[in-house]
């Protein structure tokens, strides 16, 4: 086989030309990727110094052998640099989007839940007024209270403790994301349904956030006459 033929085909071709014409089986699959290197760089040498002693030609056998192993070494060096054990930056990718499915797992986990409280929240909107209206008309209105309010307060505290676990799912989201707790979740307003609570008079006596409106409340109606250093309104 000629230098030409040799360029013009792939590296198996260079395995075929050892085995036929110098009875050698060159197993390189099993070589990683510093041996590769290492037996490479050893023929590269051998080769440069039959360059040196003028004995680089094709009718010498030793350096045609060279070429072909030279051949062979670099294109299973090249089949390694592709593989992601070898490659540093496909293994940072790979790890990247890894990790990503494994976020996204655990955000469907949160979304199944927020799920959960929409239905129970439709339960409570939708559902249970037209439940308790045929409860009144079949079986009187006070079955339709005693239903209403029991039911009530089972779909209030099933909504309660899907949003606590809701929240608790979003505080161990965080904790692999490095992004803490997410708490996106709309308040419901089930605790003072539950409970009857009214606004307190601190709620409802609440002062103006304007800084204009608190001034003008800590001054006096009428200023002393003659006070020094105050403008008069």
């Amino acid at each position: 086989m000629k230098l030409q033929e040799l360029n013009s085909n792939s590296a198996a071709s260079a395995k075929k030309a050892l085995k036929e014409h110098f009875g050698t089986t060159f197993n390189v699959e099993k070589l990683g990727l510093f041996e590769t290197k290492t037996m490479l760089s050893k023929v590269k040498n051998l080769l440069k110094e039959q360059k040196t002693t003028g004995t680089s030609n094709q009718q010498n056998p030793s350096y045609m052998k060279l070429v072909f192993m030279e051949q062979t070494l670099v294109h299973h060096y090249g089949e390694l640099k592709t593989l992601p054990m070898y490659n540093p930056r496909i293994v940072v990718e790979n790890e990247e989007v890894e990790k990503s499915q494994v976020v996204l797992a655990a955000q469907e986990m949160v979304d199944s839940i927020q799920k959960m409280i929409e239905e129970v929240s439709d339960m409570l909107v939708k559902e249970l007024p037209a439940v308790v209206d045929g409860v009144n008309s079949e079986f009187g209105t006070t079955e339709g209270e005693q239903f209403s309010g029991q039911v009530s307060e089972a779909l209030s505290s099933l909504q309660a403790a899907l949003t606590q676990s809701k929240t608790g799912l979003q505080g161990a989201l965080g904790t692999i994301t490095g992004q803490g707790a997410s708490f996106d979740a709309e308040p419901t307003d089930m605790g003072s349904d539950l409970t009857g609570t009214e606004p307190t008079d601190m709620d409802a006596e609440m002062p103006p956030e304007d800084e204009t409106e608190l001034a003008s409340l800590e001054e006096p109606e009428e200023e002393p006459i003659g006070a020094i250093g105050r403008s008069k309104r």
